[in-house]
């Protein structure tokens, strides 16, 4: 079935792959959304820049905390735990993504994604140093683009705080 949701989000469309089980998650802020993803170009050949799994760890953000693809909780926020799901994303959505790929990229290698950084925003960085250290999310810097995701959530929980009487 070819179905493609809009999620009310305007330059996103979702289709989901395999179903997931149980409600949607609720995102409190602080929510562990734990998931593996594979970005890939919207070109004829689908080409895959990143890919968690390849990485050898499901990414995790925390739902609330000003990550830098805030459009990532949008989306992780549509699904069922064990969904997999495909998302188009228009170059408005996608235009942080170098940043946070060469991040994910640099803990995958054990290294600290700000080493050798000046103290500054990561963007801040960037225009100092006009480069990511990979071409391919160079390229993504200098031409922003609709990319697409293919995400499955694989745990989504948030922090409980016993309550005292």
């Amino acid at each position: 079935m070819e179905d493609t949701f809009l999620l009310n989000h305007p330059g996103v469309k979702k289709k989901i792959l395999a179903g997931g089980s149980g409600p949607l998650p609720h995102l409190p802020i602080g929510t562990k959304l734990i998931f593996h993803f594979q970005t890939l170009l919207d070109d004829f050949d689908r080409t895959v820049i990143d890919d968690s799994r390849l990485a050898g760890r499901p990414a995790e953000i925390f739902a609330g905390k000003m990550f830098k693809m805030e459009v990532w909780e949008t989306l992780l926020g549509s699904m069922r735990i064990g969904e997999v799901a495909e998302f188009w994303c228009d170059a408005v959505h996608t235009g942080l993504y170098p940043i946070v790929s060469k991040g994910m990229r640099l803990v995958a290698q054990g290294k600290d994604p700000l080493e050798g950084q000046r103290h500054m925003c990561g963007m801040g960085n960037m225009f100092n140093y006009h480069s990511t250290g990979f071409p391919e999310l160079d390229e993504l810097m200098r031409t922003p683009q609709p990319l697409i995701f293919i995400m499955e959530l694989l745990q989504g929980s948030s922090a409980r705080r016993a309550s005292v009487s």
